[in-house]
């Protein structure tokens, strides 16, 4: 698997009230960045960085499923939000990735890190199935993806996809659709299961 990412140093922050707070990294996010979540299933990935940051402050998550459907298809959904509602995450249901940068709720935010991991198009079938891996739909999903990232990032953001890496999934050609949105590979990272 692979993910667009960069790397960077421990930094300490202010907080309003003059306390000096430590930055905290989980990989290639820190506590001080902005962060979306996209196209999130059970929110579980949210809820490792909320664990990892003490705070979810600095979250957006989203799905483009409703509440209603995530509590009724993945069993740790509810949970799973309960807890970043506590840690202060802000959570969004029903958020297409290919039309996010016009969302009520996202279109006047900017971020640092753009996270979407496994991005699917939602056509029905074997994830393994060439025909439907090599679909036109989740090229479109991707780049449209990308086109909207891009417009909601920060100076200096990054935006990250983890993906398969094996075929037929390497025929995404992510680092190649990311370069027709304006945008440069930093780093490609592998992840362990």
């Amino acid at each position: 698997m692979a993910e667009i990412a960069g790397i960077h140093k421990q930094q300490m922050k202010r907080k309003p009230s003059n306390e000096v707070v430590k930055e905290k990294w989980a990989k290639h996010y820190s506590s001080n960045h902005q962060i979306l979540l996209v196209g999130e299933g059970d929110f579980s990935f949210s809820v490792s960085l909320a664990m990892a940051f003490g705070s979810a402050s600095n979250i957006v998550a989203s799905s483009i499923d409703s509440y209603d459907y995530l509590i009724k298809n993945y069993k740790n959904a509810k949970a799973n939000l309960d807890i970043l509602r506590e840690f202060g995450a802000q959570l969004l249901h029903v958020v297409n990735a290919v039309k996010m940068k016009n969302h009520t709720d996202l279109r006047k935010q900017k971020f640092d890190r753009i996270v979407y991991n496994f991005p699917h198009s939602g056509d029905r079938g074997k994830e393994s199935d060439e025909d439907i891996i090599f679909m036109i739909s989740h090229l479109v999903l991707v780049q449209s993806f990308l086109w909207n990232a891009r417009a909601m990032l920060r100076p200096k953001g990054e935006i990250h996809v983890t993906h398969k890496t094996t075929h037929p999934y390497s025929s995404w050609n992510i680092e190649e659709l990311a370069n027709e949105c304006g945008l440069t590979l930093v780093e490609c990272v592998k992840v362990q299961d």
